[in-house]
């Protein structure tokens, strides 16, 4: 069988860069080299190159998304998309590809937009019937925004950037004090603000992937962060020891059972494709949705691998039939 051509799409605009760049590498190490010809393909707004062994750049000719290598026209069957933030998130790559009839890994333009968005992807999970923390939306230049929060929600409360990822820009708001300042950081990532209620309780995730169009949700994973932020921000993520990731999740059999259960339901219903992470709390006996990753980390510390390990799947396995999965057509 001959082997496919594989892009694996790393870098993008956001915060995210350097963590979607070692995420490549370890996609990058665990690809079948008997399956597939990897080329990582860096990308901004500012350049789109692939990087050879040498360090050389050569451009991606945008009109068709190929390289010119040794002479040749170098095209690819299948774009592995590992781009945490815009515009591997937000369906920007996806509408691309698309008009290029190129497979790639992640779902679809409008459920991309419709759950990087994450003011709109809880008022439709909250429509399907799930709980989600109450919230409330403000946009930059809202005079009027301080005032609004404690009437509206309470404290303390969570303000983080209405898209985005890895906890850039968020902020665990204590006091009204806390409140200007931590405004104007989740304001740098975006021009929209989402202001959360904070729930106290067990944190949650569970990766889910689709495969010879079966749903598969992985194990669960709980989270304990062990930061001074006392929540899952950037430094617990991406902090060897920064947070307790328990896999499987110490939590009784049903709350695991239902955990994945909702998983699977909330993954057909936002109509996804590929693998993706789920966040929940389990708060006063209910489970609340917190948000979904599109492009879930893959470096040495992330959770979706962990989940795979004790499920009994290698991330050789994962990821080929993430690649399988994306070009079945399905």
């Amino acid at each position: 069988m001959q082997k496919k051509n594989i892009a694996l799409v790393a870098g993008g605009d956001s915060g995210e860069y350097v963590i979607s760049v070692e995420s490549a590498r370890m996609i990058s190490r665990h690809l079948d080299p008997g399956l597939y010809n990897v080329y990582t393909l860096l990308i901004n707004r500012h350049k789109w190159v692939y990087v050879d062994a040498s360090g050389r750049e050569l451009p991606v000719d945008k009109n068709d998304f190929s390289i010119l290598l040794d002479g040749k026209t170098l095209k690819f069957d299948c774009a592995f998309i590992t781009i945490h933030g815009s515009p591997g998130e937000d369906g920007k790559l996806q509408a691309y590809f698309d008009l290029l009839g190129i497979s790639y890994t992640t779902a679809g333009l409008l459920p991309s937009a419709m759950t990087f968005n994450k003011y709109y992807c809880k008022l439709l999970v909250s429509s399907f019937g799930f709980p989600v923390a109450r919230s409330l939306r403000l946009h930059r230049g809202d005079s009027e925004a301080t005032a609004r929060i404690p009437a509206g929600l309470g404290l303390p409360v969570f303000v983080k950037p209405n898209s985005g990822g890895s906890s850039l820009g968020t902020t665990f708001v204590k006091n009204r004090e806390m409140l200007p300042a931590a405004l104007e950081q989740a304001f740098l990532h975006d021009s929209q603000v989402l202001v959360e209620e904070y729930l106290e309780g067990t944190e949650l995730s569970c990766g889910v992937f689709r495969y010879e169009g079966r749903v598969r949700a992985l194990p669960v994973t709980e989270i304990v962060s062990k930061t001074k932020a006392a929540f899952f921000d950037f430094e617990a993520k991406y902090t060897p020891g920064g947070a307790d990731e328990i896999t499987p999740a110490r939590i009784p059999p049903a709350l695991t059972a239902k955990v994945r259960q909702v998983s699977a339901r909330l993954y057909a219903l936002l109509e996804l494709r590929g693998l993706v992470r789920f966040d929940f709390i389990f708060s006063k006996d209910l489970l609340y949705f917190l948000e979904v990753n599109l492009t879930p980390g893959m470096s040495p510390t992330s959770i979706v691998p962990q989940q795979a390990a004790v499920e009994g799947i290698s991330c050789r396995e994962l990821f080929t039939m993430m690649i399988a999965e994306a070009m079945s057509g399905r």
